[in-house]
């Protein structure tokens, strides 16, 4: 952790936006000790959210309550639905700190809605449900260190954590948070392969999630080889691994993951700009 205990014991959330990333995030910073519950406030906008926070010993208010007193608040929110709350102002103290998981909204938007300079953006993708995420932080120079050093902490709590230029906050989007569903679509086709050559359901699904896993850990293992370095090591001349990445290269692989990454890229980048329009950006619920 960036912080003592004894300031953890200081923090005071405020979590605008309680669905499923808002939750899994507060979820993982309470198993972490990153905040404490007693010390938690949500705005819940459905009966079953209400009754999840309130069983997890977090106080619900509506906004613009919630704010109030508030050391951090954490905008969990669909963009159009900020968009409608923050028509006037909310009495948000100077000393505030604000993190941002929306889609579409600058961090000089969003400080200009709330009116202050202490804002982070954050861009974490699915992974984080389930402690295993990966989260980009922007982190303007307006803002303290302690306000850097909380969000490091909050999402360390369910990932890893990379520092990030905001103008590659569409990048983010495009490979980490969308990428999620390129390497489950390519896990699929391989189980399809799988079962075309009599292999059941469950047998191919733990044959192609097992080689998932052995890459990731091959290359979390060895932090400086190359992907490609990896993949040539487990890829003899003239042999079955050297036989399917042949026929992926006549198929133009690389070209078209490279298409994809780059087509979310500029879809992202399309609805930035602060509106409702962005609501399908870096969506609170995971959904991208």
């Amino acid at each position: 952790m960036g912080e003592s205990g004894h300031n953890v014991a200081m923090r005071r959330l405020a979590v605008a936006g309680f669905g499923k990333l808002g939750s899994a995030l507060v979820q993982g910073a309470l198993q972490a000790g990153v905040v404490r519950a007693a010390d938690v406030v949500v705005s819940a906008r459905s009966d079953e959210r209400r009754r999840q926070a309130e069983s997890m010993g977090l106080a619900v208010e509506p906004w613009p309550g919630l704010v109030r007193d508030a050391s951090h608040l954490l905008l969990a929110l669909k963009p159009q639905v900020f968009a409608e709350m923050t028509a006037q102002r909310p009495p948000l103290l100077p000393t505030t700190g604000v993190i941002s998981v929306m889609g579409g909204w600058s961090v000089a938007h969003v400080g200009q809605r709330l009116g202050t300079d202490r804002v982070i953006r954050a861009m974490p993708n699915v992974g984080a449900a389930v402690r295993s995420g990966t989260t980009a932080l922007a982190i303007p120079e307006s803002v303290p260190p302690q306000d850097a050093a909380f969000a490091i902490d909050f999402f360390g709590a369910v990932g890893a954590v990379l520092h990030v230029p905001e103008a590659l906050m569409d990048t983010v989007t495009a490979v980490s948070a969308s990428g999620v569903a390129y390497v489950c679509r390519m896990i699929e086709a391989m189980q399809r392969g799988a079962e075309s050559l009599g292999a059941s359901p469950a047998v191919a699904r733990g044959l192609a999630l097992g080689a998932a896993d052995a890459a990731v850990a091959l290359l979390r293992s060895e932090p400086h080889a190359s992907p490609k370095q990896v993949r040539e090591r487990v890829t003899s001349p003239g042999g079955t691994t050297a036989a399917a990445m042949g026929m992926l290269e006549s198929g133009g692989f690389e070209s078209l993951v490279i298409q994809a990454v780059q087509a979310a890229r500029d879809r992202a980048r399309s609805l930035d700009g602060g509106d409702a329009r962005a609501s399908d950006v870096g969506e609170p619920s995971g959904r991208l």
